[in-house]
């Protein structure tokens, strides 16, 4: 009987974990599959980033990981098209995140567009798992893409 309480016990509290998780994000839930093997994540303004879903898309974003830590985010239209970034600030900025003892720890790093994707190169993770905050700038506008919960 004291076993199954237990077990019982257990369950519940492992699915519980779920529903803790920041799965709504930063914008819109997209289903689309990344054309390089990568994650896909909504593209919205950073004032609206609080919305969550409710936020408004401005592009998609696929963020492609090396093992050697280098990034690539390509970016796209809502239909999947590749969009042309070289009239945008050709400097971004990524914030890495990640909850140590209890506390969030971030560490900075840029990424540079080089003419198809916002490449740069991936600091060590503070902790696993971590996320990425891509910061861009389209003329006067400041876009967010999260990644959240990598390792």
């Amino acid at each position: 009987m004291k076993m199954n309480a237990f077990l019982v016990a257990a369950s519940l509290l492992m699915t519980s974990f779920p529903a803790s998780a920041h799965d709504e994000g930063h914008g819109p839930k997209l289903s689309d599959t990344g054309k390089f093997g990568g994650l896909v994540s909504a593209v919205v303004e950073k004032k609206e980033a609080k919305l969550g879903p409710k936020a408004k898309l401005a592009y998609k974003a696929e963020l492609v990981r090396s093992p050697e830590g280098k990034v690539q985010l390509y970016l796209y239209d809502s239909e999947f098209k590749p969009v042309d970034a070289s009239t945008w600030d050709q400097k971004g900025k990524v914030s890495m995140a990640a909850k140590k003892k209890g506390k969030w720890q971030t560490k900075e790093f840029d990424v540079t567009y080089d003419g198809k994707a916002f490449t740069g190169q991936m600091p060590e993770a503070i902790g696993k798992p971590f996320n990425l905050d891509f910061v861009l700038k389209d003329k006067d506008k400041e876009l967010l893409s999260a990644f959240d919960n990598l390792d």
